[in-house]
């Protein structure tokens, strides 16, 4: 994962962030991965959802900021939680959204229940499995 990470980075595909603890040598707490994305939309997405992501009902694809990667070191379990390194996330997307205009982030990840319940309660809307690769897509709007 690191070397497609920093391969990423000098393509300017994706910024890795490292979350790191001031207070303890440095050490890595987590990370997150952000890029730019477009997905298409499937058939079965409803016309207002279309609007929400897209800004037309008649949408067949949108834009979206993709959380990539979004990960915590096991030395900082039941210490940070994942929703502190997914706020920090979701902080830089805002940052995007006020320079750039984009409002929608995305995240996707493998149908496991603790991923589902991790973004569900995170305010994340379930939109359906992204046909290329089986993964849950979710998404929230800044």
């Amino acid at each position: 994962m690191r070397e497609k990470a920093m391969e990423n980075e000098k393509r300017s595909l994706s910024r890795t962030s490292l979350v790191v603890d001031e207070d303890n040598s440095s050490e890595i707490i987590g990370y997150f991965t952000l890029t730019i994305r477009h997905f298409k939309l499937q058939y079965e997405i409803s016309k207002s959802t279309r609007q929400k992501l897209a800004g037309s009902r008649d949408a067949d694809i949108f834009s979206t900021m993709l959380i990539a990667q979004l990960g915590r070191s096991d030395l900082y379990k039941g210490k940070v939680p994942g929703k502190e390194i997914l706020d920090l996330a979701l902080q830089n997307c805002k940052m995007i959204h006020d320079l750039a205009g984009l409002r929608v982030v995305c995240v996707e990840y493998e149908n496991i229940p603790y991923l589902n319940d991790f973004y569900m309660v995170n305010e994340f809307v379930y939109l359906g499995k992204n046909p290329d690769n089986d993964l849950n897509i979710s998404y929230i709007r800044l």
